[in-house]
């Protein structure tokens, strides 16, 4: 099993202190850097829009270029690349890709998606009804400008006349492609496509073994969108590996559910979560839902995904959330290795877990709990 880091700019709740969004995207940097020096496979950044609180990375590419600057084996994966062609045209994210490729000497790979709700995808004048079509069109074109001399494409949603898409990647034949997905019917969609898809679920890992089975038998008989397969499937967990597996537990309990709300209503693609925001016209002015998410809040229903109310041992291994020493760590992290999960993307940096404490338990998993998996 392979493993990563994922680091997504989050602030938590205002206020924040001057100078706090600077040094979070640094850090999410370093932790990257650090990620590589204790042997983690891969770095993922995601590419948010005016998701406040929740996330300030609006430049997945540009922390994964940081990343792979500074650092000589780790893959950077944008996670995700938007590719609506408002939003990103497919011409700069193969430009931009390929330009990533040639500077990381051949370590990028385009993680892909269509944007985590109205809220990012109405800034740029898009509806959520449309960024499907628009995905799977620049999806199956993208491949073909970085394999052909000569490119061109008419569509629906965008065109280019024949032109030669430079700089090519150094990769060959190209970058291996992923997509998000989180329902058993987008999992067999990618699949056949031929993608990896990264699963962002925060639940029991046992949950994950049938979307597992969904994906492996799917990839066997995929027609590829890019030039080969790409048969990965991931997901991501909370991370904190420390000496004492109590004060990795305590410092957990501290930092968790800050965000939780904030998902709830930003991630309105998702059915679970329509409600919070059903029946609102869109798009829904920031100042409306800075309300909507206080109200999320004070419910049950709005705190997210993530498994909280508890940093007992049992309830986080039971819940996937790889906090504690090395061996509560590894005991947790095999639930995923027996859901046949390919690669684990941890999440090493919540809350208000001090960013030398986060550094210290990259290093240590990487000492004490990687190899047992390799």
């Amino acid at each position: 099993m392979e493993f990563g880091v994922f680091m997504g700019g989050s602030l938590g709740p205002r206020p924040w202190p001057e100078g706090a969004e600077a040094k979070r995207l640094r850090r999410d940097v370093e932790i990257g850097i650090a990620a590589d020096r204790a042997g983690f496979d891969t770095f993922w950044a995601p590419e948010h829009h005016c998701l406040e609180e929740y996330s300030h990375s609006s430049c997945s590419h540009l922390s994964c270029l940081a990343v792979g600057l500074q650092t000589e084996k780790i893959r950077v994966v944008t996670g995700i690349f938007n590719l609506c062609p408002a939003i990103n045209h497919p011409v700069r994210v193969a430009e931009q890709i390929a330009t990533m490729d040639v500077l990381t000497h051949g370590r990028v790979e385009l993680g892909t998606g269509r944007g985590s709700g109205s809220t990012e995808v109405n800034t740029f004048g898009v509806d959520t009804s449309e960024t499907r079509e628009m995905w799977e069109e620049s999806i199956r074109a993208i491949p073909q400008m970085w394999t052909k001399d000569l490119f061109s494409w008419e569509g629906k949603h965008f065109s280019v006349p024949e032109r030669c898409i430079l700089p090519k990647p150094v990769q060959r034949p190209h970058p291996p492609l992923w997509v998000t997905a989180s329902n058993p019917e987008t999992i067999e969609v990618a699949a056949r496509m031929g993608l990896g898809v990264a699963m962002f679920n925060f639940a029991d890992p046992a949950l994950l073994a049938p979307l597992v089975d969904t994906y492996k038998e799917n990839i066997r008989h995929a027609e590829p969108v890019g030039a080969f397969v790409n048969d990965k499937i991931m997901t991501i967990t909370p991370a904190l590996c420390l000496e004492d597996g109590q004060a990795a537990r305590d410092l957990w309990g501290d930092a968790t559910a800050s965000v939780s709300p904030h998902f709830t209503v930003y991630f309105d693609t998702i059915p679970d979560n329509a409600a919070h925001t059903a029946g609102i016209p869109r798009p829904i002015p920031q100042t409306d839902l800075r309300a909507i998410i206080e109200q999320a809040s004070q419910v049950p229903e709005g705190q997210g995904p993530l498994a909280t109310g508890s940093s007992e041992p049992d309830f986080l291994h039971q819940n996937g959330i790889c906090v504690g020493n090395p061996d509560e760590v590894k005991a947790t992290v095999q639930r995923f290795a027996d859901a046949g999960i390919d690669q684990l993307v941890m999440i090493p940096a919540t809350g208000g877990v001090p960013h030398d404490v986060t550094l210290h338990s990259v290093a240590y998993a990487g000492e004490h709990v990687l190899p047992h998996f390799r």
